[in-house]
């Protein structure tokens, strides 16, 4: 097993990849959802969701997150990482469309993307960002 450089882990993240968000729950195992992310190196992770989800209720409880992203090819390599997480509420479903439109189209390309976004607002709409602290990556085989 070896670790990736930071540029590797970088190039990794930017890739279109589906994340797994893992947040903590007290006298239970972690919450852990599929994401779609947007990464920025140097910055961090921007994942938008409906605050009132499960998910944003243990996010403001926590604090706190994790997310990790995975290649399911060889050479098998995945990126973990933790660290404090903040949430803004949107405001307005027009800011939510704006905001989720560039990610959905990452995925799903420019016209999916711009169908879902539409589809997506919900008037509680909220960006989380994650600042990484800790990074565990490798790749394998």
């Amino acid at each position: 097993m070896v670790q990736m450089s930071d540029a590797e882990r970088d190039n990794f993240l930017l890739e279109r990849r589906v994340g797994v968000l893992g947040i903590g729950r007290n006298a239970a195992g972690p919450l852990l959802a599929p994401i779609w992310y947007r990464y920025t190196p140097g910055a961090g992770f921007e994942i938008y969701m409906g605050g009132s989800t499960a998910k944003v209720r243990r996010l403001h409880a926590e604090g706190r997150a994790s997310i990790c992203v995975q290649d399911e090819a060889r050479p098998y390599r995945y990126v973990s990482v933790e660290g404090p997480v903040t949430v803004e509420y949107l405001g307005s479903l027009e800011q939510g469309r704006l905001a989720i439109e560039p990610i959905a189209s990452r995925y799903l390309g420019a016209a999916a993307g711009a169908a879902y976004a539409e589809a997506f607002r919900t008037p509680d709409e909220v960006l989380v960002r994650l600042t990484p602290q800790r990074w565990q990556t490798a790749v394998i085989g």
